[in-house]
């Protein structure tokens, strides 16, 4: 049986693609003067739109029409976010291309290069957001490379570092980094 999901109008999924176009304008507002259409055109802005489309026809009962969008995006894009994850309105994802996305997520989540949130083999509990999947707060930072895996739930303010595979749970307002690098000597080489 599928997880089911509430059902959105297309009100409610327009009002998540204009939270996700503002807060995507007013990140690249700062530093660039390019007129607000061109936003729309930014690869981090067309991935989240067309996860958005995909995410309305999974929760409308429409599951190939999703799935084909996800297809598209996952063509167009490079961005792997399943369509039933379940991700509040501000999402950012800097870079679509090597991003992979199931789960549940708060407000203004932001994902940069190859990070992503997942399942994990062998651990079905369901902490909210499905079985096996985590469920992340609000202002969530991903950083390059890192992971939130399995049936975890991270806080709200919460920073991620690179290259790094959460897998407990966070409290809120933590930054999270991983282990300091251990270099061990191989045995089998001279």
């Amino acid at each position: 049986m599928a997880y089911q999901l509430e059902r959105f109008s297309w009100r409610k999924t327009r009002e998540l693609i204009r939270d996700d176009y503002a807060r995507l304008y007013s990140l690249l507002g700062r530093g660039h003067s390019e007129p607000p259409f061109l936003v729309w055109t930014h690869p981090s802005f067309v991935s989240v739109f067309l996860y958005r489309i995909s995410n309305h026809f999974y929760r409308s009962g429409h599951r190939y029409i999703a799935r084909l969008w996800w297809h598209l995006n996952m063509l167009l894009t490079g961005a792997d976010i399943s369509e039933p994850a379940d991700i509040s309105g501000g999402l950012v994802v800097m870079v679509p291309a090597g991003t992979a996305l199931m789960g549940k997520a708060g407000k203004n989540l932001t994902v940069m290069a190859c990070a992503g949130l997942g399942g994990e083999m062998g651990r079905l509990d369901d902490v909210g957001g499905g079985p096996g999947v985590p469920v992340v707060g609000d202002d969530v930072i991903l950083e390059p490379h890192c992971g939130v895996l399995g049936p975890v739930v991270v806080g709200n303010r919460v920073r991620v570092c690179a290259g790094m595979g959460l897998s407990v749970d966070t409290p809120d307002d933590t930054y999270v980094e991983s282990a300091s690098v251990r270099i061990i000597k191989r045995k089998d080489v001279r």
